[in-house]
């Protein structure tokens, strides 16, 4: 059974690193914006390597910085320590990383999420992007979760980065799963 439970004008799935970027600005621009992760407590997770910057993220990281994103900003305030790379080598390639208190980055990016005005964020996993037909083409309507809330939107922006379908390979095992053990994103 499916109901109505919201209208927005944006739809964000995924709440790393991406999708709190995305919500963030988009919600800045004054749309009414809703995010959607399948676990709060996952919501911009490091599971992997808790640092920003670094020789391949580090320009990006500037990009985001310059368009007013919040992950330099977060990063700067939950950093353990920081260090240029590459120090041996001439100046064009010296890169800046800072390695990150996983769990205060998670809990300060979540904080800023949940306290910007135009964005909500929930809790669910999304099953569906709904789609129409009019004049052969095909139109955004929004989304569907698993328990059958309908989210109406015209634009849904997907950033479900490594939850989407992910496995856990351990030699001749696999099973499915997210990082950090959280459920993977298995049905969109």
């Amino acid at each position: 059974m499916s109901y109505l439970a919201g209208v927005y004008d944006v739809v964000v799935i995924g709440g790393g690193h991406s999708g709190c970027e995305a919500g963030l600005a988009v919600s800045r621009l004054g749309f009414k914006t809703v995010l959607f992760s399948i676990n709060l407590d996952g919501i911009a997770s490091m599971p992997c390597n808790p640092s920003i910057g670094g020789t391949a993220k580090g320009h990006l990281v500037r990009e985001v910085d310059a368009l007013g994103g919040e992950m330099g900003k977060v990063a700067d305030k939950t950093m353990i320590q920081s260090k240029v790379l590459n120090k041996g080598k001439g100046p064009a390639v010296y890169s800046l990383r800072s390695q990150i208190d996983k769990k205060k980055y998670q809990n300060t990016m979540k904080h800023v999420l949940e306290k910007e005005e135009h964005l909500h964020v929930r809790q669910g996993e999304v099953v569906e992007i709904l789609t129409s037909k009019e004049n052969d083409k095909t139109k955004i309507k929004g989304v569907k979760t698993l328990t059958g809330a309908i989210y109406e939107a015209p634009v849904v922006i997907v950033t479900t980065g490594t939850y989407l379908k992910s496995q856990v390979i351990l030699g001749d095992i696999q099973y499915s799963s997210g990082p950090d053990g959280l459920f993977p994103s298995n049905h969109l």
